[in-house]
């Protein structure tokens, strides 16, 4: 047995509860993860609310972001280059209901963690960051791109801000007063988000957008006249039928891309902060801040 955060109805961060649940078993090509470190998303805060619906059955269990221990193997399971993962690998990826201190997970979803990548910042990586990968893939951007990358200070627009420097684009991204120096030290324009964002764009090229806040830096992107196909939704669903702006793509989703960011943060070239972290028993406390905190990076639980 192990213990595993639940919710038996949809509702606030007051419907989870932590129970001891029966270990699951890894079937062929997956493999149980003794959990370390679960980064919490927005998609998780949404599903337990009732936001996005689900058809799973209760008692549901949060969470897919994981970092930790290999623990057990099934038949056939191997990471996705083909190479055999094994009992007592620190892995990085995403599983099933990892908010928890056993996991399943498919193994080609995994990588191994090197040691120079704390677990609580690889916990909170395999969503976020494949997302940003997701968003660049979408729109490609290059020397000469000016982007704005609304809610730059989020774990998805700061990675994809990173990226999007990496190829000599500049960026400039909205967030809050108090993230402002932390993303002007990573190179990024700084600009307060909300209503007004098109005037103060005012003196920019914008010829790109990566929304990963709402739909404020969408809008002020259509306002200035950025071309549709330029610009990319993951927040509001709703903006992508409404504006005829870009969904994001989910080819580049993938073990290998996760691997590259892997390698990218432990050779400390890509910044994750970790903006607070909560034991087990601070699940709903987690879930909380999530909710509604803006310093910059992730909320992570360390069961």
């Amino acid at each position: 047995m192990s213990r595993a955060a639940l919710y038996d109805r949809v509702g606030g961060p007051e419907v989870l509860r932590v129970a001891e649940v029966d270990d699951p078993a890894p079937g062929p090509g997956e493999v149980a993860v003794r959990v370390r470190a679960a980064g919490l998303n927005p998609v998780d805060a949404k599903l337990r609310s009732g936001a996005f619906p689900s058809d799973s059955p209760f008692p549901r269990r949060p969470g897919a972001d994981l970092a930790g221990t290999v623990e057990d193997v099934g038949p056939g399971a191997s990471y996705w280059d083909g190479t055999a993962i094994e009992v007592g690998d620190e892995v990085v990826g995403r599983g099933q209901g990892s908010i928890a201190e056993r996991a399943v997970a498919q193994a080609s979803d995994l990588v191994r963690r090197p040691a120079e990548l704390p677990v609580e910042t690889a916990g909170g990586l395999d969503i976020a960051g494949l997302t940003a990968v997701s968003c660049l893939a979408t729109i490609p951007i290059g020397a000469g791109d000016t982007v704005l990358v609304g809610g730059a200070a989020g774990a998805v627009g700061l990675i994809a801000s990173q990226l999007a420097l990496r190829t000599g684009a500049s960026v400039i991204g909205t967030a809050s007063e108090r993230n402002h120096d932390f993303l002007r030290s990573l190179g990024v324009v700084p600009l307060a988000y909300g209503e007004g964002l098109a005037e103060r764009l005012a003196g920019h090229e914008i010829t790109a957008v990566i929304d990963c806040h709402g739909r404020d830096a969408l809008d002020a992107g259509v306002s200035i006249g950025v071309p549709v196909d330029g610009m990319v939704a993951i927040a509001d669903h709703e903006a992508v039928a409404e504006l005829g702006v870009r969904n994001v793509e989910r080819e580049a989703r993938t073990a290998e891309n996760l691997a590259r960011l892997v390698d990218d943060l432990a050779a400390g070239s890509l910044v994750l902060p970790v903006a607070a972290t909560y034991s087990l028993d601070e699940v709903r406390e987690a879930f909380a801040t999530l909710e509604g905190s803006h310093a910059p990076g992730k909320v992570v639980v360390l069961p």
